[in-house]
């Protein structure tokens, strides 16, 4: 088995988190049309897997973009009620 260097491991965690952004995004796209730039940017800062992977669930459940978005900015801001 090769050895893995923290570096690497952290490079591959870094690449899941940006295809669950990806994803995310996608997702949103294809059930809610248009998304607006700061939603995007918030996904963009979104960090942790787990806490991608749960958005992602919530992307492809959530009944409309504002509830993601509200759960977005709890996540991303936590504090923030809008997303102004």
């Amino acid at each position: 088995m090769r050895y893995v260097t923290s570096i690497e491991r952290l490079a591959k965690e870094e690449g899941v988190q940006e295809g669950l952004r990806e994803s995310i995004v996608t997702i949103l796209q294809v059930r809610f049309g248009d998304i607006p730039s700061e939603i995007t940017r918030l996904i963009k800062q979104a960090e942790g897997t787990e806490n991608l992977r749960e958005l992602q669930r919530q992307a492809m459940v959530l009944d409309s973009l504002s509830l993601f978005e509200q759960l977005l900015a709890d996540r991303v801001q936590p504090g923030l009620t809008a997303l102004n």
